[in-house]
Order: structure tokens, then sequence, then C-alpha cells
């Protein structure tokens, strides 16, 4: 029997969902470039709304922005090349990452996700049949305007090999084929590109400490 662990990450990105609660409206600091990302986007079955945000103000300056739009009642945390804060707000999440790009530009990435539907999504099936004893870090799907992407990163203690068998086998029943011979392929890594009817997939494993790291892209264009 299949045993897959699945780890549910800290959300940090985020996507659209009917139906639930409204989504909360948060500011974006003055003259700075704002992009959508994902009409649809969800994070471990969590949906989830994300904006990418780039201004020429430093990233000392968008803390202090972001700290005024959370209010007092958040949480922060500095990380080496970057500064979190969060926030629970009814029934979402938010996500602020500040980060520095050059001395000149700054990206903020602003998350909201469903807390609800988080709670939801904990035992959810993967719908996909990964080898045994593999543990989820990150599955993030999104749709846009019908192209229906999905990044689905494990790992396992499996050689690359097994893992390159097992995985080739479970997207062949989803209607992908190797396109071609891998072009990596050595004892540490592993690349296989796959296509099908409307559809593509690559796959990259990395084998390092006993442990093999697992990163499959599948798109399914309308």
């Amino acid at each position: 029997m299949q045993t897959v662990k699945i780890l549910m990450a800290l959300p940090m990105l985020v996507a659209s969902g009917g139906g639930y609660a409204a989504w909360p409206d948060i500011a974006f600091p003055k003259d700075a470039r704002v992009e959508t990302i994902g009409q649809e986007v969800s994070l471990n079955g969590v949906p989830m709304r994300m904006h990418r945000v780039l201004s020429s103000q430093s990233a000392t300056e968008l803390i202090a922005f972001y700290r005024g739009v959370l209010g007092p009642r958040h949480a922060e945390q500095g990380l080496p090349d970057s500064y979190i804060l969060s926030q629970g707000r009814a029934e979402h999440f938010i996500t602020v990452r500040v980060r520095p790009l050059s001395a000149r530009l700054t990206e903020v990435l602003v998350s909201a996700s469903d807390a609800a539907q988080a709670r939801r999504a904990a035992n959810r099936p993967l719908g996909f049949v990964l080898p045994a004893d593999s543990t989820v870090l990150s599955d993030l799907e999104s749709v846009d305007a019908g192209r229906r992407s999905r990044q689905l990163v494990a790992s396992n203690r499996h050689d690359l090999q097994a893992n390159a068998q097992a995985l080739t086998r479970e997207l062949a029943h989803r209607g992908y084929q190797p396109e071609g011979p891998p072009p990596v392929q050595n004892d540490a890594q592993y690349l296989q590109r796959f296509r099908g009817d409307q559809r593509e997939a690559q796959l990259t494993l990395v084998r390092q400490d006993g442990q093999t790291q697992v990163v499959l892209t599948t798109i399914v264009q309308p």
C-alpha cells in the first residue's frame, strides 16, 4: 500500500475562490507595479490570491508601509533573504513577503489564503500516485485562461531509477509519453520531458544524502 505524507506549507501564494467569504482588501504602495498571479491558484489544496508588487522603495520603507496596513496585531519574521509579515483576518490568512532584488528594486509578494478551506484540505486525496513513503513538500496548482498547471514537489529515499520508472508509469496512465531520451541522466540528477494530447510535463529528480527530491510540472492546455 502506498504511503504518502503531506506537509502543509505556510501559505506564500494566493488564488481566486468563488463561494467563499469576501477576500480581504490589502493596500499596495503608491507608484508600485502590481501583477496578479494566476486567475485561480491553490497551494496544497488551499485556495489563494496573490499579487507581486515591484517598487523602487527600499525594503525598510515597504516593511513600515505594511506594518501600517496590517495594524498592530500581526506577526513578523526575518529570513536571510526576505522579511515576512503575517496576519489572520476573519476567514483568511494574509502573508506579506518583502525581498530586495537590487539597490533600486524591491519585490513584495502579497497573498491571502482561505483559512476555512485550509482546515478542510488537510486530508484531501492527492490525486496522483507517488512512490511509496513519499513526503509531499508543496503542491501548487493554477488556472490561467483555461491552461491548468501543477507543480508537485516531493521527496523520498528511493533511487533515481526507481523514481523515474514509477513516475513515468503514472504519467503514461494520464496520457504523457517521454519526449525522446532524458537530456540529463547521471548519478545525481535526472531530467525527462513528456508530451501528450494538449499536455506536457517535466520531471526533475535530484539525489543527495540518501534522499531524492522530485519536482514534477504538468501543463494541460484547453
